[in-house]
């Protein structure tokens, strides 16, 4: 009796301790290595504290909560009402990944598939763009990989006015998250249509309920892509369009797959994990089960919808830019058609289906504990700005000069690149460079108040542009990642001179300009 109830408890909570320390991580770091998180979170913290008079958002921005791709930090910021706004943040990073193996879950139940298939997927989930802070991305790839599953499900039934209703707000959905993604459901969903060979009428029925979600989409679009007037496309925006795409070769996308699925770690620990993947599909492959194998190549079709799928987000990766028009395009599409591709492997063998599970294990357990590893030693090397932000006065105006954007851990991720925007979480006050210069978020400068003649000159990017004279009259805080020498490269051999002292913690200095000030504190 004993020896059951135990079982069935484990059965019962297992999966829970499994999730939890899943995102375990995430939770023992401050503010987690990822790149874009800073300012998802700044505008989250806009829309939380839009009338505090003390923080100053009212003054100079402007909402738009129609705009796409919202839904992030709308979440966000409604969760910060009873939680701490960073811990709201993680908390939805969080769900985001586990929802991966639920979703996956439901598309290896869909195929019959085993499910140490959906541990392969979760696998995948500290990948690239976790670390680029692709939010929006990190929600996409589950409400795709549940999307496409509902919707095979609601093609073998009876299609009325529920599934209709459904296969459209899964699309409407998708506005708000990630239009890239929108044209992938849709592509997704018209293909597992295809697969089944319907007349045209039944065709026509099922794509109508994308149309909702399309023509949202196709408005946005319209409305922020086609056209560039002032007071919609700003003027750093405009310029980010104007650069020119860059495409890698054949050869340089399959080299960078690896870093894609499992994060640009600096030594061969990605190449390690995607041997790893390599040999779960080889096993399967080699060992897979004897089905039944006749009905000709419409059968065929059907019974390898998701592989052929998979197959052609894989094909649009090779063949997309990696950066178009400012926005990195290609490389978002990777592990979502690498997590397609492992829950439609075929099913191993009775007799190799333990091996295939222990692989799986073996995988996800290296994934984690590599993960865990990193973040512990980013803990230790990201230490000291919550002790610096703590100090400033809200309200104000802040500089960030990142010269070292990179960290040991993940050395070609500028993951220091948006951290000055934690004041502006915390403390409010505006930031140079903030993610409402951009159409598709839900907070934007109202006209006339961007920065746009500061960021012409300088920005984010190019620390070394920055000009005390010319361009520090507008801050009260300057927040530095560097030593010495960066001081020095900032403001001179004589700080006090300019009137500026200044706190260091960790690699953190934070300058305050205050004028008559005869001291700093500088090491």
């Amino acid at each position: 009796m004993s020896i059951q109830l135990r079982g069935g408890r484990l059965r019962r909570d297992g999966p829970l301790a499994l999730a939890a320390l899943w995102v375990a991580p995430l939770w023992v770091v401050v503010f987690p290595p990822m790149v874009d998180y800073p300012q998802q979170l700044a505008l989250s913290a806009i829309l939380r504290w839009y009338g505090d008079p003390v923080r100053g958002f009212r003054e100079v921005h402007e909402l738009a909560l129609a705009a796409p791709h919202g839904l992030f930090e709308l979440l966000t910021a409604g969760l910060a009402w009873v939680l701490p706004i960073n811990a709201a943040g993680k908390g939805l990073v969080s769900l985001s990944l586990l929802a991966v193996g639920a979703a996956a879950l439901a598309v290896c139940r869909r195929q019959g598939r085993p499910a140490s298939y959906a541990l392969l997927a979760l696998a995948l989930t500290y990948n690239y763009s976790f670390y680029w802070g692709f939010v929006d991305n990190l929600i996409a790839y589950p409400l795709l990989l549940g999307g496409v599953a509902m919707a095979d499900g609601q093609l073998d039934r009876p299609f009325g006015a529920r599934s209709w209703l459904a296969l459209a707000g899964v699309g409407l959905l998708f506005y708000t998250v990630h239009l890239q993604f929108l044209l992938l459901f849709a592509g997704a969903v018209g293909w597992l249509a295809l697969v089944r060979l319907p007349d045209w009428r039944r065709l026509a029925m099922w794509l109508s309920a994308l149309a909702p979600g399309l023509a949202a989409g196709g408005a946005a679009m319209a409305y922020g892509v086609l056209r560039s007037p002032e007071d919609v496309i700003s003027g750093y925006e405009r310029r980010m369009r104007a650069a020119e795409p860059f495409r890698l070769s054949l050869g340089q996308k399959l080299y960078r797959l690896p870093d894609l699925l499992f994060g640009p770690y600096p030594d061969y620990t990605a190449w390690a994990l995607a041997a790893l993947l390599a040999a779960v599909a080889a096993v399967a492959l080699l060992f897979r089960a004897r089905g039944r194998e006749g009905g000709g190549w419409r059968d065929l079709l059907f019974r390898t919808r998701f592989g052929t799928l998979a197959g052609w987000l894989f094909l649009l990766y090779l063949i997309l830019p990696e950066f178009r028009g400012g926005y990195l395009i290609a490389e978002r599409i990777a592990p979502m058609a690498a997590m397609l591709a492992v829950v439609a492997l075929p099913p191993p063998s009775p007799e190799r289906r333990r091996l295939v599970a222990v692989l799986a294990v073996a995988l996800a357990v290296f994934q984690f504990g590599q993960t865990l590893s990193g973040f512990l030693r980013f803990r230790t090397e990201s230490a000291g700005l919550p002790e610096l932000i703590a100090g400033a006065e809200p309200g104000e105006n802040l500089a960030g000069l990142i010269y070292a954007p990179g960290s040991a851990v993940w050395p070609t991720m500028p993951v220091y690149l948006h951290f000055p925007a934690y004041y502006q979480v915390y403390k409010g006050g505006r930031i140079l460079f903030s993610f409402a210069e951009l159409f598709q978020t839900s907070v934007r400068f109202r006209p006339g108040h961007s920065w746009d003649d500061l960021l012409r000159e300088w920005n984010e990017w190019n620390p070394r542009y920055f000009d005390y004279p010319r361009h520090g009259g507008r801050f009260r805080y300057f927040l530095i990642r560097g030593g010495p020498r960066e001081v020095e490269a900032a403001f001179g051999p004589d700080p006090v001179r300019l009137g500026l002292r200044g706190r260091r913690a960790g690699r953190w200095i934070l300058a305050e300009r205050v004028q008559g000030s005869n001291s700093v504190d500088y090491p």
